[in-house]
């Protein structure tokens, strides 16, 4: 089912005078989210990371269709200055793994889109609704358009209450798991997963069937025993098993998460370096409107974005971002536009 939201938690910030166009809102995301990651020390450099970025699943910003097509039914109603508020906040979010702003959506991010439908409307997105919460049938596929009704605006319920998303929960609590609220515990109190923890704590030593400890995570050059560390720019040495900063161009390196982001860890040479471009040998990712394309000796050649109507194995082959698949393979196709 396709929904709104946002891929990355960010921190809420103060009233601003500034405003965003829709139409510049992804390259101002792309830029925010690289000054983050600059800052943090997770990325080299900003021209570095604003190449790499259009190619990386987790950080590529594709324009939601069907958001703009209600903003243009007058569906939902875009608030520039609220836009603004919201890439300001990307930019100065905490570099903490656990800090509060990477776990709580800002409220700049979700009423920058205000939906205009009452209970009991018809809708398809989430952004469409007053409540926020478009109830769509249980057998709606993932990557479909499916059409529901809007919930009717509620108050947040208290801990133990039903919930489907956290905004259905009194401030200070997080929708669980189990589908109700709850109120994040303190260190040394059992967990399934990070958000079942107070701000500043992580589930720590959850296995098969065993439950885990709220407990803060490591900083640099403490021991790393559960392989995590406390800030974006860390990593879990395998050889000393102590927290250390990501690796720099020329840094040795044996797989991809020892480097910054923006950097590979080159095959031959097991060190960091810059992800290829387009017509350059790759191993898995290429910068700029590029995908890596291996043939069936394993070798990649970094080629040019995909158009609609070719085959593809990822979204991140296509030109439009979206490969879906077909009765005979999978091709790249706009996004569905539901609304």
């Amino acid at each position: 089912m396709l929904r709104f939201a946002s891929p990355i938690l960010l921190v809420a910030l103060g009233c601003s005078s500034s405003s965003t166009a829709l139409s510049d809102l992804t390259e101002e995301l792309y830029r925010a989210r690289c000054d983050h990651l600059t800052r943090c020390g997770t990325s080299p450099d900003e021209t570095t990371c604003l190449a790499l970025a259009r190619q990386t699943p987790d950080l590529r910003v594709v324009p939601d269709v069907s958001v703009q097509g209600a903003i243009t039914a007058q569906k939902i109603r875009y608030d520039g200055h609220r836009a603004a508020q919201c890439v300001a906040a990307i930019a100065a979010q905490s570099c903490e793994v656990t800090a509060r702003d990477v776990r709580v959506l800002p409220s700049a991010c979700v009423e920058m889109y205000t939906g205009t439908l009452a209970g009991g409307e018809s809708c398809s997105i989430d952004a469409e609704c007053t409540s926020a919460t478009c109830e769509l049938p249980g057998d709606c596929p993932e990557r479909a358009c499916c059409v529901g009704s809007c919930r009717a605006p509620q108050s947040g319920g208290a801990a133990g209450d039903a919930c489907a998303k956290d905004h259905d929960c009194e401030s200070g609590l997080v929708c669980g798991p189990s589908r109700t609220c709850l109120e994040p515990t303190g260190r040394d109190t059992p967990c399934d997963v990070d958000r079942d923890c107070q701000d500043g704590l992580a589930c720590l030593g959850v296995a098969a069937n065993v439950r885990g400890t709220c407990g803060p995570l490591p900083g640099l050059h403490e021991p790393c025993p559960y392989q995590r560390c406390g800030s974006e720019n860390l990593r879990c040495d395998d050889t000393t098993h102590t927290c250390i900063t990501l690796g720099v161009a020329g840094d040795a390196c044996t797989t991809f998460s020892d480097c910054a982001f923006g950097l590979a860890c080159e095959t031959a040479s097991h060190t960091c370096r810059v992800y290829p471009t387009l017509g350059m040998p790759c191993d898995s990712t290429c910068t700029g409107d590029a995908f890596c394309a291996t043939d069936d000796s394993g070798s990649g050649t970094c080629m040019p974005l995909l158009a609609n109507g070719s085959p593809c194995n990822g979204n991140q082959q296509c030109v439009s971002a979206f490969c879906e698949d077909g009765p005979v393979f999978r091709s790249c196709i706009d996004p569905y536009v539901c609304f």
